[in-house]
């Protein structure tokens, strides 16, 4: 049980650092205006709303590759518990996702696709893993 616990938390780091990477480079591309205060609910509303499509949709690509890095991780390191670990994976990443869209407004497609996205990576990972 111990295993599969640490096999999660690894997961969580992995998923953490690709879908960091990913938004970093959706930054690259996209940048956000200069003066920003991304910890300004208002202004990131304001900011998202203005945003090209293929800006948000990054963000859906970086939750799905976070997901499937981390489940598959979880899912590789785990001895026991291949598809619990990758599934407790998907159910972390749909809490975060949830947490972001409840603090943010975001349009509606980028919310179902957020919230579409994190079972089926992580069921992937998992059969690609066993």
């Amino acid at each position: 049980m111990l295993r599969s616990i640490l096999a999660v938390l690894a997961g969580v780091l992995v998923m953490g650092i690709t879908v960091a990477a990913m938004q970093w480079l959706g930054h690259s591309i996209y940048p956000p205006p200069p003066g920003i205060d991304l910890g300004n609910r208002d202004a990131m509303a304001a900011l998202i709303s203005t945003m090209p499509v293929m800006a948000l949709a990054l963000v859906l690509v970086a939750y799905a590759f976070g997901t499937f890095l981390g489940a598959y991780t979880a899912a590789t390191l785990s001895t026991a518990h291949k598809r619990g670990v990758a599934i407790s994976l998907a159910l972390v990443v749909l809490a975060l996702i949830t947490a972001n869209f409840t603090m943010i407004p975001h349009p509606i497609w980028m919310i179902v696709g957020g919230v579409l996205i994190p079972m089926p990576f992580a069921l992937l990972a998992w059969r690609l893993a066993r």
